[in-house]
Formats: structure tokens, sequence, C-alpha cells
């Protein structure tokens, strides 16, 4: 059965023409998903829900925490299946808590949070991925079933054409 992100993800996707094939689970790490256009695999997907939380008013960590450890599993799955990118690796996460927003991967991937004074903060979330991103090409983030927003990673030019051609993205 799948998993509610899932199914919004592949709603999403079919809705552009692309045919989404589910990676079946098994011990290896994997993807959730290939993604193949006019029949030829067009890149590899991983989807990652991030569920309604209780907020800490003490410490924002938990949030960052969360997307955090969801990037480093996602790089985990990509690195079993294109560790070289012969195909783009798009990250998909869709959340589902009305608490958090796409700055918050925004903060997690550059590791600067913008404080309720307006003052940029340094925290410390990136060191744990950071060496790692450049293995995720896009970031889409849904806020429940709608596409919201999307960041590209890396530099690597047709990578972000065919991805922006193929999702019909705009910069």
């Amino acid at each position: 059965m799948s998993k509610p992100g899932e199914t919004i993800l592949k709603q999403y996707l079919e809705s552009k023409g692309l045919t989404v094939i589910k990676i079946p689970e098994s011990d290896i790490k994997t993807v959730d998903f290939e993604v193949h256009a006019q029949g030829k695999l067009a890149f590899y997907l991983e989807e990652k829900t991030l569920e309604i939380t209780p907020v800490a008013w003490k410490s924002i960590d938990p949030v960052y925490n969360a997307i955090a450890k969801h990037i480093k599993e996602a790089v985990k799955q990509f690195k079993s299946v294109n560790p070289d990118k012969r195909v783009p690796n798009v990250l998909a996460i869709t959340n589902m808590d009305p608490n958090r927003n796409v700055n918050h991967l925004f903060s997690t991937l550059t590791g600067q949070v913008i404080t309720a004074t307006g003052k940029l903060r340094w925290i410390n979330k990136l060191k744990s991925i950071e060496d790692d991103l450049s293995l995720i090409d896009l970031y889409l983030w849904f806020d429940n079933d709608q596409l919201s927003v999307h960041i590209y990673e890396g530099d690597n030019l047709e990578h972000q054409d065919k991805l922006t051609t193929l999702l019909g993205l705009m910069d």
C-alpha cells in the first residue's frame, strides 16, 4: 500500500505525462521511484513526508533535524542506485505539518535562519549533510497535495534543463 505522500507525488508526475514506476522495497536501500519519459529513464525520485509534529517551543532544532535526517536517508538511497548521476536525482518532500514551510528546507540546506528580529543566524544542521548535497539535483516541496516550490542543487545545467522541461518548472 502506498503512502499518502507517494500517492500525491505519483499523481503530480503522471499529470505531467510521465510514467512512474514504484521500486519494490527490499533489504537493499533504494529510492521510491523510477520516472520515465517517452519510454526512457528520466530520473530517480525519493519521497519523504513530514508528518504533523508537536511544536517544541524551547528549540527550533527538531524541525531542521527532521529535514536533515530525511535528506541524509535520501542520499544513501540515491548512492545505492545512481551514485554517478547518470540521470538526475530528485527528492520530493511532502509537508503535512502546517507549522513547517519551505523556509525550513532552505535553512537546512544553507545553514541560515532568519530570526524574528530579521537577523541571520547560523544553525549547525548543514555539517551532517553538506558533503552529500551534490548528489541531489532537485528538491520539490509539496504542501499537502500542491507543489509549492522547487530548489535546484548543484550546477549540472543539463540535469536542470531536463527537469525544468519535464516538470514544467519556472525559475
